[in-house]
């Protein structure tokens, strides 16, 4: 008697070269999609974070200034300041390292100093950040501008920023400096005259801060001239901090809102 019944024929359910050739296609589409939206996400974040250390620094430096009545500044700061004269009344704690600039992760320097004052005593903020957190000798071994706490006396840490074990993380690192979060220096300038007007050694420039739209005196982010003086843009503050941002760069040819200079994070805009 003949068999009514057939062998069933089964397929393979596997996938063909082609059909994984369009999934991959459209993963990677959707990967060069979604890439922009996450790094845009994560420097976003890393700005938040600037912002909240920006704003920890000066909170910290006018608790120094509220405790002891005087900006945190060592003896020779002040006596370089001095060699300046008129010329800069306020210290910039810039991107001075080592025996020349700070470069960022692309090799490239901005080399932001206090206008007049001599190389070899131009600073970053390891100094700040020592007085701060009553630092007598950095994690390299090198004394501190604190020595015996003679610039915190009272041995008050008013800083408590995250420790690093390199030159390159954000947070301090042994050498004493505070990087941001993209590893470059916050830049801190102080009213060391005492006239409540802050003097950046970067933000004081008429290329950068000069607004073409407004008067003369006027400056962009709020800055202003006193006096019709070159280069002599300032703020209404005692303490000025700010970061370099994303790339790390400041462009002192460059309008503040513009090209290098407009994704710098500030603590006075």
């Amino acid at each position: 008697m003949k068999n009514s019944f057939e062998r069933p024929i089964y397929r393979d359910s596997g996938f063909t070269l082609i059909e994984l050739l369009v999934v991959i296609a459209i993963i990677g589409v959707l990967a060069s999609m979604l890439l922009p939206v996450v790094s845009r996400a994560k420097v976003k974040g890393q700005t938040v974070k600037a912002r909240t250390e920006i704003t920890d620094l000066v909170g910290a430096i006018k608790s120094y200034q509220s405790t002891y009545s005087v900006l945190p500044s060592s003896k020779d700061t002040r006596a370089a300041l001095g060699d300046a004269g008129a010329t800069s009344p306020d210290f910039t704690y810039g991107t001075r390292y080592g025996g020349g600039w700070w470069a960022n992760k692309k090799g490239q320097q901005s080399q932001v100093q206090t206008l007049g004052v001599n190389f070899k005593s131009q600073m970053n903020n390891s100094e700040i950040v020592a007085i701060l957190e009553d630092l007598t000798q950095f994690r390299n071994g090198f004394a501190t501008p604190n020595v015996g706490h003679s610039l915190n006396s009272r041995k008050t840490r008013f800083l408590d920023a995250r420790d690093v074990t390199d030159i390159k993380s954000p947070g301090v690192g042994p050498d004493g400096v505070y990087r941001d979060p993209w590893g470059n220096p916050y830049i801190i300038s102080l009213d060391l005259n005492y006239d409540d007007s802050c003097r950046d050694g970067f933000y004081r420039l008429d290329a950068v801060s000069q607004d073409r739209a407004g008067a003369g005196q006027q400056g962009y982010n709020g800055l202003f001239k006193a006096k019709p003086q070159a280069n002599s843009f300032e703020y209404r503050t005692q303490v000025m901090v700010w970061s370099l941002g994303p790339d790390g760069l400041a462009d002192p040819n460059t309008a503040a809102t513009q090209g290098a200079n407009k994704d710098n994070v500030l603590s006075w805009d």
